[in-house]
Order: C-alpha cells, then structure tokens, then sequence
C-alpha cells in the first residue's frame, strides 16, 4: 500500500469517527430538551386552571387529557386551618339592619348638644322656625313609645324618662282633689296634652336660645293654651289645675315644673332632670 492510499484510509476512518461523536452529543442534547419540555408541561398543568380538552404530557411522553376543576366555593377560614405564619381572618356573619342608623353623619349633623345629665347628648342640625333635626341613630337608641295611663294616648318619650311618665299618669289616674269645694278627678283636669318629644329650640326660638328639654323626650306640656310662657301661677294655688297636678302627681314621680323659672315662667311645662 503507498503512501497515497494509506492516507486516503486515514481521512475516512477519521470522518466516520467524528460524525459518530457529533450524533452521540446530539441525541443526548435532544434528550435533555425532551425532559425539560416534559417537566414544565406537568408544572404548567399543575399551576393553571385547566380548562375543558386541556391536554399535559406525562414524563413517558404521553399527551392525556385534563378534566377541569370547578372553582371552589367561598367557605370560612378557620384559624386552625391558617398557616402559622399566616394572619387569622375574621368571619362576618350577616346581620340584620336594625331601625337606626348605623354611623353618624357628622357632616349631616354637625353641631352636638349640652350633656343633659343621664340622659347624655346627640348630634344635631338646625332647620327654620326653631326646629332641630336631630340624629337618627340616637332617637332609635334613646325614644321609646308608651301610653299614658288615664289618657290613653301613645307619645314619645326618653326611655330613661319613661317610668317617670307612667308614674305620674298613673298617680293622675287613680287621683283626686278638692277645686271649689268639690272633689273631682285629676284626670279632669287635663284639657290639653300639649307634646313630649318635639325636637326645637326653648320657645321655638333660635340657636342662641338653647335647646329644650323635650328635644331629649323629657319634658310634657299640659293645658298650654291658659298656662302660657310668662304667666307665673301660685304653686300652694288649690283652683289652678296645673298646679294641683304639679302637687298631686308630678312632684312625687321625680319631676320639675317650669313654673319655677326665674326669667320666663313656663307652667304649662314638667320636665325630668336626673
């Protein structure tokens, strides 16, 4: 064999060695894609909602088809069910709406009251002719509706006020007294039952004036018309039927009488201070 020959031999067998290295290399590299390919699809199918002929492909290859997962339902957490470092989650059941409102509208509302002893203070508007809006919320916390003994008529009253009432219609009720030497019932001597609960300013006067008690549900005005605000009645008086009341039932359920006043008399009023 020349030397021309041999080295011809030489460059074929090197050919057919480098050709079956290069394929080796190749087919290990496609390989590794292969899995990779494989891998990401199961993590992909794993982390995606799937929907309806979704397919994923096993690590042997296989494409299968992935039934969807319904959503799952809202349902509560509960706190052994959190991770520790996970914040437990309040659960707020539904509640009922109650008749008041439920936060204060400050803007609405901006002025507040005095504290009027234990009967405390609201939040409240100015509106035309003396009158007030007052809170929502604290009317549906603080007025009740009763009736009146004897009168049988339905007002609106504090609720920490409304003992006081039933005692003194109770006592006006059953009661009686002597006018002009005849005996007669208290209840007779009640022409006019004037207003318990009115939201206003004192005499229906402006924001200087003040508010007055029966904006609270504290106060009852009686026979109005002939007890009007300026007249001052003799409180020992055993014809005055206002004063007779004032004696006979009113004092002893806890209350004050206007009459006492020293600018501005009011005897047609009783009100409740505690």
């Amino acid at each position: 064999m020349n030397k021309h020959t041999y080295g011809i031999l030489v460059l074929i067998m090197l050919y057919f060695v480098s050709m079956f290295t290069y394929n080796t290399v190749f087919d290990n590299s496609l390989a590794s894609r292969n899995e990779t390919l494989v891998e990401d699809s199961i993590v992909n199918s794993e982390s995606a909602t799937p929907s309806s002929g979704d397919a994923a492909i096993t690590p042997d290859g296989q494409a299968v088809e992935i039934e969807p997962v319904a959503p799952a339902a809202d349902t509560p957490i509960a706190v052994s069910e959190l991770s520790p470092n996970e914040a437990p989650k309040t659960i707020v059941p539904p509640t009922t709406v109650s008749r008041g409102i439920q936060t204060t509208d400050t803007y609405k509302y901006p002025k507040l009251s005095k504290v009027n002893g234990s009967f405390g203070q609201f939040r409240y508007r100015d509106l035309s002719g003396g009158r007030i809006e007052v809170d929502p919320q604290w009317i549906a916390n603080n007025i009740v509706t009763i009736t009146l003994p004897g009168l049988n008529q339905r007002v609106q009253v504090n609720k920490g006020a409304a003992d006081n009432f039933i005692k003194a219609f109770t006592l006006i009720q059953n009661g009686t007294a002597v006018v002009n030497g005849r005996q007669v019932t208290l209840l007779s001597l009640i022409k006019t039952m004037d207003g318990t609960f009115v939201t206003r300013h004192v005499n229906w006067g402006g924001p200087t004036t003040g508010l007055s008690n029966h904006s609270w549900g504290t106060a009852i005005d009686i026979n109005a018309s002939n007890h009007y605000v300026g007249l001052r009645i003799d409180a020992n008086s055993t014809t005055d039927p206002n004063a007779i009341l004032w004696r006979e039932a009113f004092q002893p359920a806890g209350f004050s009488w206007g009459n006492r006043y020293n600018v501005g008399p009011d005897s047609m009023h009783y009100e409740l201070i505690k």
